[in-house]
């Protein structure tokens, strides 16, 4: 573990979790938000750490600060290596349902035999984190809350689908609906033949330049050979995040507490706390 005066940030913890379930090393990160009384704080779960935990718990903690969120444990959940972009191969093995042979044709390199362990990663954080979390710290079980952003949000979209009572909330930022031919959506129309009711609280956001054309204006500073990748697949993610809140609010299932917003003049890289943001505030009736 490192204490306070080691870790960059006040009131937080890195601990690394073994699981059998994934066969591979978690760095977990733990953040200490808001003053614990006689109340045990929620859980906010939070898919790649190694780029969302140091804005989260700073997020997290200014909310706190005019009482807009209840005190709240943050556990990040990340890998032994450097930022977002050194852990690329191993969020897309975890977060992805299916592994998508049109990625490894766009990244040269890419694992595609190794993708599509989300059900994995489910066991993970049901058998082996959730527990281990409860074993160390005084929480709230009964008020668990996920928040993901892209390949995050494919992950919590899956989950909400095939295993909804993993978390009690979810939040999910500009997911990767895309992903495999849009498969996500076969998941859902799967989920309500099979059940009457999803009773969960979701929140739904996504910026409105995560569309097609904005993709290309995003990546008009890249050099020309990643430049070429934007355009190389046909993915509106402002109209798919859309269309699995109107396919979810369609089915009106009794216990579903749903909302969403498309974020104006957001790019997928610029939106990811802002997500965050928007989500902690619908998901524990902050205002609005």
């Amino acid at each position: 573990m490192l204490h306070d005066d080691a870790s960059p940030l006040a009131g937080t913890e890195v601990h690394y979790l073994r699981s059998e379930h994934v066969g591979d090393e978690f760095k977990i990160f733990i953040g200490h938000c808001g003053v614990f009384g006689d109340e045990p704080p929620a859980v906010l779960y939070l898919t790649d750490a190694n780029g969302m935990f140091a804005g989260a718990v700073d997020i997290i903690r200014s909310m706190q600060l005019s009482l807009h969120l209840p005190p709240i444990l943050v556990v990040g959940i990340g890998y032994r290596l450097g930022g977002w972009a050194e852990t690329t191969a191993v969020r897309t093995r975890d977060l992805s349902p299916t592994a998508d042979p049109l990625i490894g044709q766009i990244l040269e390199g890419a694992d595609v035999a190794g993708m599509g362990g989300a059900d994995r990663f489910i066991g993970f954080i049901r058998d082996e984190l959730m527990p281990w979390v409860r074993s160390r710290y005084d929480v709230d079980a009964d008020d668990s809350t996920y928040f993901g952003h892209s390949l995050g949000g494919l992950f919590g979209t899956y989950t909400l689908l095939t295993q909804p009572t993993t978390f009690r909330k979810y939040g999910i930022g500009s997911p990767s609906l895309w992903w495999h031919d849009d498969i996500i959506f076969e998941y859902e129309a799967s989920y309500a033949a099979a059940h009457d009711d999803l009773p969960v609280k979701v929140f739904f956001s996504v910026g409105a330049c995560e569309d097609h054309d904005g993709r290309q204006r995003e990546a008009g500073r890249l050099p020309d050979e990643e430049r070429v990748k934007a355009g190389l697949r046909y993915i509106d993610m402002t109209a798919d995040t859309e269309r699995m809140v109107a396919a979810l609010r369609a089915r009106r299932y009794p216990h579903l507490e749903i909302d969403s917003v498309v974020l104006a003049d957001e790019f997928h890289i610029t939106v990811q706390h802002v997500n965050l943001s928007r989500s902690l505030r619908y998901l524990f009736d902050a205002p609005r």
